[in-house]
């Protein structure tokens, strides 16, 4: 069931929808822009071409340049990666704020044999607001390691299963380890990501290519599985729901 049908659905839901409609309608923004100054490329390399003036820079270069740089494609590969980065940020996250809200209706659910601090234990006034400080705590540890360890907490404590087929796991496993190579390794491959996705035939220290249409298709793929889990959440945990 889509939540867009109730026009209700958890918090968590609305901040991840709304984040990923911001990331689209940049994409979109971004081409309507390319659009304009490939019609009126004129004004616009006389535009560009005072802000070189006024900064300073090199108008040497720019009038070499100048085609290159009114043109979309020209940035298409690192813009695309930070949105992308962005999203899977945003995909991860949903997962954190809707554990917060499990937690505050059944907060068991985090029960373990760790022991805390008695000065931690001190600090805090009620019950309730110990609870929430241990949740937090909690939730942080187990974000830290990884979407292996979400979908096995989701799964041993939740009962809730996040991924319906291996493939899609692997699929969007593969994602997340791509963030993870554009933040600390400039998108490029290395032996690790290869060996774990021998399917991919991915070749080491290859860069991989990103572009706003992939970037799109992500987030369509990953608002549909979103939707689809906020949905079970909600009516196993009776979480609350707010309007859009």
């Amino acid at each position: 069931m889509d939540n867009n049908q109730t026009n209700k659905a958890t918090r968590s839901f609305i901040d991840f929808t709304k984040e990923l409609e911001q990331s689209d309608f940049l994409i979109s923004f971004l081409k309507l822009g390319n659009n304009y100054i490939s019609e009126n490329f004129s004004d616009a390399k006389e535009k560009l071409k005072q802000i070189y003036r006024k900064d300073g820079e090199d108008l040497e270069f720019f009038q070499k340049n100048s085609e290159k740089l009114l043109q979309i494609g020209f940035y298409e590969q690192n813009l695309s990666r930070k949105i992308y980065v962005s999203t899977i940020d945003n995909f991860i996250n949903y997962f954190k704020d809707i554990l917060a809200e499990i937690v505050t209706k059944k907060p068991e659910v985090l029960k373990s044999k760790d022991q805390e601090r008695i000065d931690f234990i001190i600090e805090h006034q009620t019950m309730e607001d110990l609870i929430k400080s241990i949740s937090e705590k909690k939730i942080e540890e187990l974000f830290y390691k990884g979407l292996k360890d979400i979908i096995k907490f989701f799964n041993d404590r939740l009962g809730i299963v996040i991924f319906s087929d291996k493939k899609r796991e692997n699929e969007i496993n593969l994602l997340v380890k791509q963030r993870n190579l554009v933040v600390h390794n400039r998108g490029k491959t290395n032996k690790e990501i290869i060996k774990e996705f021998p399917e991919e035939h991915l070749l080491e220290d290859h860069h991989f290519d990103f572009k706003f249409d992939y970037v799109i298709k992500i987030n369509k793929i990953l608002y549909q599985l979103i939707n689809e889990l906020d949905y079970k959440l909600t009516n196993k945990f009776n979480l609350n729901e707010i309007s859009y």
